[in-house]
């Protein structure tokens, strides 16, 4: 996007110097998820659901709770779906062995099939997206959104 020319009574003078770096990271988010979605509508996931199985994959056994900390999915929105992949026999739940009030959360046969599918289409968008970085350049880019997570965490606490 050309940024138009600024006039002197215009807003644009008002925006920080960090504006078009901010409008260039929500466009790649916002055009990573487009395709994402579009991808994993394939195998009838949403991107909700994709997020659940795959992050079961990668970390099974995991709390209701450790999911929702680990995914970018709303903590409100986290039980319905646990129901919803669970009545559809994705995942399953287990009791703790230590904590008997806590479950843990497991993929079936059914759900890991379905979650290894899904890893493989996510797998293909990160590597043709990062694609042209050297490993500097995805070091850089994982310390500067890292710090910047911290920042925007930091701004939500002091809410």
């Amino acid at each position: 996007m050309t940024t138009p020319r600024a006039s002197k009574n215009s807003l644009i003078d008002e925006l920080p110097p960090a504006h078009e770096a901010w409008v260039a990271v929500v466009r790649a988010y916002n055009l990573c998820d487009a395709v994402l979605s579009e991808r994993i509508e394939a195998l009838g996931l949403k991107t909700a659901e994709h997020e659940v199985i795959v992050s079961l994959l990668l970390y099974p056994g995991v709390t209701q709770q450790q999911l929702a900390s680990h995914s970018f999915t709303a903590k409100s929105v986290m039980s319905v779906l646990v129901n919803k992949l669970e009545q559809g026999g994705l995942i399953a739940r287990t009791v703790d062995a230590r904590d008997s009030r806590a479950w843990r959360l497991q993929l079936t046969a059914k759900g890991e099939k379905l979650a290894r599918r899904a890893l493989a289409i996510q797998n293909e968008v990160v590597t043709a997206m990062t694609a042209d970085y050297s490993a500097e350049e995805l070091a850089t880019l994982m310390r500067v959104s890292k710090r910047t997570c911290s920042v925007l965490e930091a701004l939500r606490e002091a809410r």
